[in-house]
């Protein structure tokens, strides 16, 4: 072999040999790292606080006919049922209730708390007033809680 063929062949492979190194490093990735996070983020705020629940509340109206629970007493006045109507404090219509008038007691709920007043009125079974209207005086129905409230209708005020 001639000494030009070999300082060519050699050359040759040099050159190619650098040509692959610098295309292996050009094709490489390159990570570089730090230690600095950067500005240290705002706390997150707390979530909101939930509104309070509200829990009903119950009137429990208990009645007597002439200061008696005898079932007699609405037999002989022809009165089959209590009549109740509740209004809020301002005014606006809450709810009719009817309950037997032989059970003397009946529970009204849910009711959601606040102020309220009413009336009750023993009835006839067609539905016709017995008795005149007895007042409700305004009360309070607070969360949770069971209100008792006792009635009269006394052999006065019987239509």
């Amino acid at each position: 072999m001639s000494s030009i063929l070999m300082k060519t062949g050699r050359w040759a492979g040099i050159l190619a040999g650098a040509s692959l190194g610098f295309a292996v490093a050009a094709s490489s990735c390159v990570f570089e790292g730090s230690a600095d996070v950067g500005p240290t983020p705002a706390p997150t705020p707390p979530p909101p606080i939930p509104p309070p629940t509200v829990t009903p509340g119950t009137l429990t109206l208990r009645w007597m006919v002439d200061e008696t629970t005898d079932p007699n007493t609405c037999f002989m006045g022809n009165a089959a049922a209590l009549d109740i109507v509740l209004t809020t404090s301002g005014g606006q219509f809450a709810g009719e209730y009817q309950a037997p008038c032989t059970d003397f007691a009946t529970n009204i709920s849910p009711l959601v708390p606040g102020n309220y007043d009413g009336r009750a009125q023993l009835i006839d079974p067609y539905g016709n007033p017995r008795t005149t209207i007895v007042t409700i005086h305004p009360f309070t129905i607070v969360d949770s809680t069971v209100l008792v409230i006792d009635l009269d209708f006394p052999a006065s005020s019987f239509l």
